[in-house]
């Protein structure tokens, strides 16, 4: 039995209503499964719903999965890496404009190893695997 958990709280409050229809059978299967997480009926469905539009499991809450600090700092990164990016871009426009930045030489071997590291890190995550909710 999976343990009791508590949905934390978030600053946006759950004030939308929605009429939703189910079986006898579906009802009795979801109230149940509410249950053994401790939630209410509507608490369940809503954290279900919500991990199915991110497309996540459910694991308790979505704010509560264990994987989501690691999705932030992945997204973090990628911003990061479309700023490197745009230097880029900016870089090859004065390439050509015949007008090279003395240090376009530095910039493109940090880039070169920014992205290296961005590989083995990707590399790493996959071969260590997350479990999802875990």
């Amino acid at each position: 039995m999976p343990a009791l958990l508590n949905r934390k709280r978030t600053r946006e409050r759950r004030d939308r209503v929605r009429n939703i229809r189910f079986t006898p059978t579906a009802a009795g299967i979801i109230a149940r499964a509410a249950e053994q997480r401790g939630q209410k009926f509507a608490g369940f469905v809503g954290d279900a719903a919500l991990a199915a539009a991110l497309g996540d499991q459910l694991v308790g809450s979505p704010e509560d999965d264990p994987v989501r600090p690691l999705v932030e700092a992945l997204e973090a990164h990628t911003v990061a890496l479309n700023r490197v990016g745009r230097n880029l871009n900016q870089i090859t426009a004065a390439i050509h404009r015949s007008t090279i930045p003395d240090h376009a030489e530095a910039v493109l071997d940090r880039v070169d190893d920014a992205v290296r590291r961005s590989y083995e890190l990707m590399d790493q995550l996959l071969a260590e695997g997350v479990p999802h909710g875990a």
